[in-house]
């Protein structure tokens, strides 16, 4: 799984460390990288985000955006990184 995920140690304050750590349980394969800034400061004051493979994932709380990480994760990954059950 070749997908990074980027988030600002200035946003922890609005829980998204919460929705790192559920993706780094789910989608181990995840290359995760802290930065003390990644210049998204809009974004930054208004909730939590993260970037995915560059691209930008926000919501208003953490659960919900550890949703859309693993969204965006297996989306850019063609769900590669998300165990699924044969159908029937």
């Amino acid at each position: 799984m070749n997908v990074d995920l980027e988030w600002c140690v200035k946003n922890a304050p609005t829980g998204v460390r919460e929705a790192i750590e559920r993706v780094r349980a789910e989608r181990p394969g995840v290359t995760v990288r802290k930065y003390a800034c990644v210049e998204q400061c809009g974004l930054c004051a208004r909730g939590p985000f993260a970037l995915v493979g560059g691209a930008v994932v926000a919501a208003e709380r953490p659960e919900c955006l550890a949703q859309r990480l693993l969204a965006a994760i297996d989306e850019a990954t063609g769900g590669i990184g998300h165990s699924r059950l044969p159908s029937t």
